[in-house]
């Protein structure tokens, strides 16, 4: 089991923290979809929820299952993006990978969701051609040799734009 260190603890329900660390928030509550897609409610949104051929703008941060960092678009230091979220369309016409098209489709701007993604939902059918993809040689080798394995995203929608 995973143990945080003496005395340390997530901010609130809603940071970036590693796996492993207490939240002083309530439990977690996980949510299966018929698709296999395992997901937890970090916090609600408010607005319009993101559909189907919109642009959703987001920030995510890509873990492995066993809580490897691989890419995040989060200003946190090395291996992270420079604070700019990513932007991809929702729905049958874009090219998010299957699961995070679902877990961000019905979302509300400000709302954060973490999941677990299996490797069906995730880069396994295509991990060169499925977004996100991370910038670095090093980190797009990870989601390609381990394209097989469950991810972990934690995903916070900015907004949308509608097409």
């Amino acid at each position: 089991p995973l143990v945080a260190p003496l005395g340390a603890r997530a901010q609130d329900a809603g940071d970036w923290s590693s796996p492993g660390l207490a939240s002083t928030g309530p439990p977690a509550q996980y949510i299966k979809t018929p698709s296999g897609l395992v997901f937890e409610r970090i916090n609600d949104g408010e607005g319009e929820p993101a559909r189907a051929g919109d642009i959703a703008v987001f920030d995510y941060v890509m873990r492995r299952a066993n809580g490897y960092f691989i890419y995040g678009t989060i200003d946190c230091g090395v291996g992270c993006g420079n604070g700019d979220p990513a932007e991809y369309m929702l729905g049958p016409s874009g090219n998010l990978i299957p699961g995070l098209d679902e877990l961000l489709t019905g979302m509300k701007p400000g709302e954060k969701k973490r999941a677990l993604i299996k490797p069906e939902l995730g880069y396994q059918s295509n991990p060169k051609g499925l977004d996100p993809q991370p910038p670095e040689f090093g980190q797009r080798r990870q989601v390609e040799v381990h394209s097989g394995e469950p991810m972990i995203f934690e995903v916070k929608l900015v907004k949308t734009r509608r097409r």
